[in-house]
């Protein structure tokens, strides 16, 4: 069977693991994108990697990056119209979104555009692996860029797999549970999400992520099989507006680097 949730969410939490929820938040206009930060420093990371892989010297090379959860957010264009000064195609950029509505939104963006540079928006969901699965002609990607969307995965409940021969399990989960003394293995969302990446990999990819969170991809016991946390760097967080006798304490976002093995 696919994996399955093992505990609800927390009563009165929003429901960031329901496509409807945001549908109806990029629908409305109510959700601006940008969550935590703009994620310029994200762009910066991604092109400092690509510029280090020696295919993409030649002019008009296309990097295949893959854009996790964008939502509304600018940062897919930044990234693509970065990649077009550096007279690289930008058709090789895929944004991936569970929710209909901004993948619609995304779609219609890229309309008027010449084909060797609209970027390409697909509808999936990332926990499931017969989503995930159609995104496999898209790759291996250079690059996963990821600003909070694992933020948003790690609010999901556990899942837990079974270690039958299932053919909606991801190979990755497959090996990872049949591995396990258990008859059932139960993975955390992000822990899950990592696992669902590796088929869509190669040696090297590097997956950029902006958290919240200091503790992002700590205790997921099956992730140093097949990411190496290279970096995570704090970054000062935007700071809202304060009263000028008010104290307020620094508040940081952390920029991780994995590489996979």
């Amino acid at each position: 069977m696919a994996p399955q949730r093992t505990h609800s969410k927390i009563s009165g939490a929003p429901d960031y693991d329901s496509p409807e929820f945001w549908d109806a938040r990029f629908a409305t206009g109510s959700d601006v994108g940008e969550w935590l930060n703009s994620g310029d420093v994200l762009i910066d990371a991604v092109l400092s990697d690509l510029n280090q892989r020696p295919h993409l010297h030649a002019p008009s090379e296309a990097p295949r990056v893959l854009h996790l959860g964008p939502g509304v957010s600018q940062l897919g264009r930044k990234l693509r119209d970065a990649c077009l000064e550096k007279q690289w195609a930008g058709n090789g950029i895929l944004n991936v979104d569970f929710s209909t509505e901004a993948v619609r939104l995304g779609q219609h963006a890229e309309e008027e555009l010449d084909s060797r540079h609209a970027m390409h928006w697909r509808c999936a969901d990332l926990l499931q692996w017969d989503d995930v699965a159609t995104l496999t002609p898209f790759a291996p990607f250079d690059v996963i860029l990821d600003k909070s969307t694992s933020d948003a995965i790690a609010t999901f409940s556990d899942c837990e797999v079974s270690a039958t021969n299932d053919s909606k399990l991801c190979p990755t989960v497959r090996e990872v549970v049949q591995e396990n003394d258990d008859d059932t293995t139960t993975l955390s969302p992000v822990e899950l999400l990592a696992l669902n990446l590796i088929p869509l990999t190669k040696k090297d990819t590097t997956w950029i992520t902006l958290s919240y969170s200091t503790l992002r991809f700590d205790c997921l016991r099956f992730l140093g099989q097949y990411w190496h946390l290279r970096s995570r760097t704090a970054l000062k967080a935007p700071s809202g507006p304060v009263s000028s006798s008010a104290h307020t304490p620094d508040v940081f976002h952390w920029v991780y680097v994995l590489d996979r093995k």
